[in-house]
């Protein structure tokens, strides 16, 4: 939850382009925390995205190993 409320606090809420910004976010903060993949050090994640009404959107992620 931590890179969705930076990028919330940091850009408000942007609708679909949220998504991209978080997953970058924690891609930026393993990196710099020396984290061993790029979802926050887990390899495995779910997302979720809400839409206006009923409308739903989920994701299975799988973290990739960061190389430097």
């Amino acid at each position: 939850m931590g890179p969705t409320k930076q990028v919330l606090k940091e850009y408000g809420n942007m609708s679909s382009a949220c998504v991209l910004f978080i997953l970058d976010e924690m891609r930026r903060k393993s990196k710099e925390e020396g984290k061993k993949t790029t979802g926050d050090g887990h390899d495995w994640g779910v997302l979720f995205g809400f839409g206006p009404g009923l409308t739903v959107e989920t994701l299975v992620l799988h973290g990739q190993p960061i190389v430097e």
